[in-house]
């Protein structure tokens, strides 16, 4: 057991150093987990061991954010299903025995029938249908046509994200009413880019070098409307939210979005307006705004006060003292102020 427990600290230390060989990037998400537990952090970005989430509302997110700024990637990036997506908690067990158990065997002509025994497994293992008496019944519950269906579907559909047509009229639905609000539309730049002075990028992919730190910053900003006219930059991230939209100021909190506001002001700056020089840039102004649509597809732009924006600035400036913390020193056991032994009760 001694031998094992040696073994083990030696593997970690082997992922710990290559994880430091080359320089890090810090997301929004990847702090986020760095705030909540450091071990989480350290399994998802040091062990590797991530976990791809694909439930559903996820799913309907990407598709509004690809409808709505990308439309014409959509096909890229997704693929309609014919019938319907399984149940979060059947896809779970559908996904796992595609991707653990089919795409090993490589053979092509293997359907979900085949795995009887590993559906079992998993099943046993999610503690999902085992009120039931038999095996033969719990079974029944997984292998219906329609998810049979969808595992079929999963072997053709390559990289892409399956989606059902439901998911999709009601991803189109939101977007139909995005684009109805002109208000909404001006913000985000949408029939703008034939502007003379305005630029409009989506989807943008943007990282930041720290001249004092061995780590940086990166993120894929939804929407940035450059405006040399009126020398304004607006941030737009766009949010789907499942409370009513006047409860989006609890998500804020919740969530800790104003990282996420931060984190984008740093990278547009750097981007857009470091270059400038000093003179110019006093002349520009950052706006961001929350782009919320709730259940109901209510819309509204929530932007943030330039007094709301200085408190989360300063904020901030304690979350870079913690990312410091652990990444410098390599400590990813115990939340900063746990490690640092300031909690006593």
């Amino acid at each position: 057991m001694e031998q094992q427990k040696v073994n083990l600290t030696l593997l970690d230390s082997e992922e710990l150093n290559r994880f430091y060989e080359e320089k890090f990037y810090f997301s929004y998400s990847g702090i986020n987990k760095l705030l909540y537990s450091p071990r989480l952090f350290y399994n998802h970005y040091i062990l590797k061991q991530k976990e791809d989430s694909t439930d559903a509302h996820l799913v309907a997110g990407r598709a509004v954010h690809c409808l709505l700024l990308e439309p014409d990637n959509f096909d890229d990036y997704f693929v309609l299903l014919p019938g319907k997506i399984p149940t979060d908690s059947n896809k779970v067990i559908i996904d796992h025995i595609f991707n653990n158990n089919y795409l090993p065997m490589q053979n092509n002509s293997l359907t979900l029938d085949d795995f009887p025994q590993e559906i079992l497994g998993q099943l046993l293992v999610n503690n999902l249908y085992q009120s039931l008496k038999t095996d033969t019944q719990r079974l029944e519950k997984i292998l219906t046509d329609s998810n049979k269906e969808y595992f079929d579907f999963l072997k053709i559909r390559e990289t892409k994200t399956v989606i059902d047509s439901a998911t999709k009229q009601r991803a189109d639905d939101t977007v139909a009413m995005i684009l109805s609000n002109d208000t909404i539309k001006q913000l985000l730049g949408i029939g703008l880019g034939d502007v003379e002075g305005v630029s409009v990028y989506n989807e943008l992919a943007v990282q930041l070098d720290l001249s004092d730190q061995q780590f940086g910053f990166k993120g894929i900003i939804d929407n940035v409307v450059v405006d040399e006219n009126t020398k304004t930059i607006f941030i737009n991230d766009l949010k789907l939210t499942s409370k009513p939209i006047q409860d989006f100021p609890d998500s804020v909190d919740y969530y800790r979005y104003d990282i996420q506001s931060m984190i984008y002001r740093g990278l547009v700056f750097d981007k857009f307006l470091r270059h400038r020089g000093i003179e110019e840039m006093t002349r520009w102004q950052i706006v961001f705004t929350f782009v919320v649509v709730d259940k109901y597809n209510l819309v509204y732009p929530y932007q943030v006060s330039e007094e709301t924006t200085q408190e989360w600035k300063m904020e901030f400036g304690r979350v870079l003292e913690v990312i410091k913390y652990h990444y410098n020193n390599r400590d990813y056991n115990l939340p900063y102020n746990l490690a640092l032994g300031n909690v006593k009760l």
